[in-house]
């Protein structure tokens, strides 16, 4: 599988995405939000049969760009794998920083995230799980991250991290997304 050119650009993939979340309000299903990474429980994982997790990099386990991860969430990421979960991050940003999270796979040479063949193969081929149903993306973007639904998967909502280099475009199209995730929440 070969990754696209420019995995934190537009791709038409995520442009899809975007323009289809408020007509489509069901692919910002949300399996559940926490504040934080480190809020999330293996406890309700492993209860709720969930058997891997995909954690984004930017924003979740770190702020947007940041080169060392703070010390609680890669325990945290450790500790959910000692637990029993699978766990892998993908990221669509650089992938070349994730010293810290040892024995913690990272997805590469897949499409960019919103597209459901990345999901998958990261599902199958790293994760090594068939049923996509058991597996979570863990991330903070319903355009990207939030693709998980289309391909099957749960996903867990988690309020960025701030004090990162954000590009702007990003912000604003994460912000809609959550606008409409909001929306259909309240319905």
């Amino acid at each position: 599988m070969t990754a696209t050119n420019n995995r934190e650009g537009l791709t038409f993939c995520k442009f899809r995405r975007f323009i289809s979340l408020p007509f489509f309000p069901e692919k910002t299903t949300t399996y559940f939000t926490v504040q934080r990474f480190t809020d999330i429980s293996s406890e309700q994982l492993m209860f709720d049969k969930i058997e891997g997790l995909l954690l984004d990099a930017d924003g979740v386990l770190g702020p947007q760009g940041c080169k060392k991860f703070p010390e609680e969430n890669v325990c945290h990421a450790l500790s959910l794998q000692a637990s029993g979960l699978k766990v892998a991050i993908f990221t669509n940003a650089d992938d070349n920083r994730f010293q810290q999270f040892t024995d913690i796979p990272v997805v590469r040479n897949v499409p960019a995230k919103p597209n459901p063949k990345g999901f998958d193969y990261a599902a199958r081929q790293v994760l090594n799980v068939t049923d996509p149903k058991k597996v979570c993306m863990v991330g903070d973007n319903y355009v990207t991250d939030g693709g998980a639904v289309d391909a099957g998967m749960k996903f867990i909502y988690v309020e960025p991290i701030k004090n990162g280099a954000e590009k702007l475009i990003h912000r604003i199209t994460r912000r809609f997304a959550l606008y409409c995730a909001q929306r259909q929440s309240n319905r």
